[in-house]
């Protein structure tokens, strides 16, 4: 069976456009705009649409080859650009937003699992926890990156932060007090990307040496260090852990490992081939060659027996059962930067121009607005919210 393949246009909006509408709505101005544009296969669109009241309604007015409506909840959007054969999406505002006072500059962020807390680390070894809920009245420095920080993430406690960056560290923090009680060593290149196992006594770090690590933090033991199936120079860049969709478990090697004995490990590399291994026996079980060159896998997530990877402008959906073809391959006009899926049939994409997009069931189910010229740098699904994080130091709840 050929795999199904869908094109998804992206939008770019004027993150004010809901202010726009207000000030018409409240009599403030008489009249006002605000800009559009829409990106298919190498193809744009770009035009205003035109704000004005008529007796008590507001009314919106597409120019230049839209044609747009206020949707079913009045701050959304629904629009179409019939040049670009694109009919009502939604495009939604966010329900709240953060500003981060520091680091002004964001290249890594997390929520915690349950949404009271939000880490971002910077380009100069900035990172920082602070409180979502009362808008960061709580706020802790964690000092001790040398260089940019790659990647941090909470525990599933909410309790306990990990981070890793291009200094070759991979540190533990408090978020209670932002002590730093383990620091792990033992990677020659800087770190590209950390994963969790169960509740967090194991964890693993991938870097630019070619090798996925298996830590063990409480004694900071390295267990083990994963290679590419080809034992050839790759780095990996991205990785996720999921439980076997099989059923299978087998005894862990090490009396240092917790929670391994059902997981599967898989890996993108910088060649877009993708590795995935038993965590307890650390074997092969599979691998995915790349079709194409060029091809470098940005991010990569796995829920029940989906894997989702994004490769520059092309992402692919495959079945863990069956890796022979994708399920689906989604291609938008722009690299993607961040994934997160929700479930089988639902993902989160961010992505280097226009508005991040959430896509289910095979089609797109809407566009989050409020993001300006600044670059989206990642996605994190949280329970029903999904957030999305600009490098200039915004995040923003949908």
């Amino acid at each position: 069976m050929s795999p199904l393949s869908t094109t998804v246009p992206l939008f770019s909006i004027q993150p004010t456009f809901l202010d726009v509408i207000a000030d018409v709505q409240s009599g403030t101005i008489n009249k006002d705009y605000f800009y559009i544009s829409c990106f298919v296969k190498g193809k744009s669109v770009h035009g205003t649409v035109d704000v004005y009241r008529s007796g008590s309604e507001v009314v919106l007015r597409g120019q230049d080859g839209f044609d747009v409506q206020v949707g079913d909840h009045k701050s959304t959007l629904c629009v179409s650009c019939p040049e670009l054969n694109v009919s009502n999406v939604i495009i939604k505002p966010p329900k709240s937003q953060i500003t981060v006072n520091s680091p002004k500059v964001i290249e890594t962020f997390d929520i915690s699992p349950q949404g009271e807390l939000y880490v971002v680390g910077g380009p100069n070894g900035e990172l920082a926890i602070s409180s979502i809920t009362d808008n960061g009245a709580f706020t802790r420095s964690l000092e001790g990156h040398l260089t940019y920080v790659t990647k941090a993430l909470f525990f599933p406690s909410g309790q306990v932060v990990l981070s890793a960056g291009g200094d070759m560290q991979i540190k533990l923090w408090s978020a209670a007090d932002g002590s730093n009680p383990r620091t792990l060593l033992g990677h020659k290149r800087a770190v590209t990307d950390l994963a969790m196992i169960g509740r967090g006594r194991n964890v693993l770090s991938a870097s630019k040496d070619g090798t996925v690590k298996l830590w063990e933090c409480g004694s900071g033991t390295l267990i083990h260090s994963f290679t590419n199936p080809l034992d050839i120079p790759l780095e990996p860049k991205a990785m996720a852990v999921s439980k076997r969709y099989d059923g299978i478990s087998a005894t862990s090697l090490s009396p240092l490992e917790f929670e391994t004995e059902d997981k599967l490990l898989t890996i993108g590399y910088d060649n877009g081939d993708i590795g995935i291994y038993s965590l307890s026996t650390k074997n092969v079980l599979a691998s995915i060659p790349s079709q194409r060159v060029d091809c470098e896998i940005s991010n990569i997530d796995v829920v029940d027996d989906r894997i989702f990877v994004a490769r520059g402008e092309n992402s692919e959906i495959w079945d863990l059962r069956s890796l022979t073809v994708p399920l689906e391959t989604i291609s938008l006009p722009s690299p993607v930067v961040g994934i997160s899926a929700s479930s089988a049939s639902s993902v989160a994409f961010a992505t280097q121009i226009g508005t991040p997009v959430v896509f289910e069931n095979h089609k797109v189910s809407y566009y989050a607005a409020g993001f300006d010229d600044s670059t989206v740098i990642g996605v994190k699904n949280r329970s029903e919210d999904i957030y999305f994080a600009g490098k200039n130091g915004s995040i923003k709840r949908y």
